[in-house]
């Protein structure tokens, strides 16, 4: 499995469960070859990995939907962006910059101009960008996105990422964060605590992943604890939550009981002081 398989996996997942997800166009990418792929995981990791990747787009989907009202729009930078569909979820006066990986990219901004021209999706503003987070230093990055930021607030989100890099990107990445935005403006972010690591069903993950990753990409498996957070310097801690305290609000039904029993990621907002 290719990382930029697992962007399909995640849409797929968002439209199994549309209602917690709130996610009306993640569907557009639904394809046979994923829908084979899915009862394999499912079956090898976890039952409930659709509905909780649906609870984590519901979490920033509301968070952003809440920044951007209060501010009367602004820019959406969105890093490792994948198939996420946000941004037409969004008013049209916030703008958005799509980072990710040149194939990735390139076939999701031919995918977007097809459907909006079809009239599948709303029109929107939006700016692609073809970067590699573990290429290029903070200041490559920095004054490759600067152009494309024309009006603030910003909110960064980091979704779905962190999982797949090493502490040195990461503490570059929020580096990069604080060059970018202003007081006010916020990141979300989404990662592992250490003590999954003890916990059987992310001894799966890491199985499946390890044992179907036949090519030269990265899946450096990194969790991290919360004081990493609670220490960036430059900001501060807004909010803290985890798919298993969201499942209780967004999806009540689906009998999660144990946190330990799951792939319980944890979501932050953080906020530029």
């Amino acid at each position: 499995m290719q990382i930029h398989e697992t962007a399909f996996v995640v849409s797929t997942y968002r439209s199994h469960h549309e209602e917690v997800s709130k996610d009306i166009y993640a569907k557009l990418w639904n394809n046979p070859s994923t829908d084979n792929l899915i009862p394999e995981i499912i079956e090898n990791i976890s039952k409930h990995e659709a509905v909780l990747h649906s609870i984590r787009n519901r979490f920033f989907y509301e968070q952003m939907r809440s920044f951007f009202l209060a501010n009367n729009g602004g820019t959406l930078i969105n890093f490792g962006s994948g198939f996420s569909m946000y941004q037409f979820l969004l008013n049209e006066n916030v703008r958005t910059i799509e980072i990710d990986k040149t194939d990735i990219v390139a076939y999701k901004k031919e995918k977007v101009d097809l459907w909006t021209n079809e009239g599948k999706l709303p029109k929107r503003d939006i700016q692609y960008v073809s970067i590699d987070f573990t290429a290029h230093s903070k200041e490559e990055i920095v004054s490759s996105l600067k152009p494309y930021i024309k009006q603030g607030p910003i909110f960064i989100l980091l979704e779905g990422v962190l999982f797949f890099l090493d502490l040195d990107t990461t503490n570059t990445l929020f580096k990069v964060f604080k060059e970018l935005q202003q007081t006010g403006d916020q990141v979300g972010s989404v990662s592992y605590l250490p003590d999954i690591e003890n916990t059987e069903v992310y001894r799966r993950l890491l199985h499946y992943f390890d044992a179907n990753n036949n090519t030269n990409d990265p899946f450096m498996h990194q969790t991290i604890p919360h004081n990493f957070y609670e220490n960036i310097n430059g900001y501060f801690l807004k909010k803290i939550s985890d798919e298993f305290e969201l499942s209780k609000i967004y999806a009540p039904n689906m009998d999660i009981t144990d946190r330990k029993e799951i792939l319980n990621e944890n979501l932050y907002i953080l906020q530029k002081e």
